[in-house]
């Protein structure tokens, strides 16, 4: 390997750890979850599934976003000179980022009979 093609892949190493670092917190730990999720959705296992995916949410501190507790804030800035304005709050941005990756972890605990469901 020369010593520019080195210095490339340590370039391209450290970006993306400044990268990881700069996400928010919800996000790493939606990363980590599915491995704690060993149960996947079938049509004889509801209460066990349920059970294992609400606790290990509960433990995150994530489980509002599935009961309603968590809603989503408004999507536009709102100002006092020019009312609703057509730029996006970055709560909403944040909201919506969680709310997708939740959304993938569910999909993602689904066995194949549960997907036919959601997918059609």
């Amino acid at each position: 390997m020369n010593f520019l093609c080195h210095e490339v892949l340590v370039c391209d190493i450290l970006i993306e750890l400044i990268q990881l670092l700069a996400m928010d917190s919800t996000s790493v730990k939606i990363d980590g979850l599915l491995g704690m999720l060993t149960i996947r959705l079938y049509d004889d296992n509801f209460v066990k599934w349920s059970y294992q995916f609400r606790s290990v949410l509960e433990g995150y501190d994530l489980f509002e976003n599935f009961d309603g507790t968590n809603v989503c804030p408004p999507k536009y800035v709102i100002s006092l000179d020019t009312g609703v304005t057509k730029e996006i709050t970055e709560a909403y941005k944040q909201w919506i980022i969680t709310d997708k990756a939740l959304l993938s972890l569910l999909i993602a605990t689904l066995g194949d009979e549960a997907i036919e469901y959601v997918v059609g």
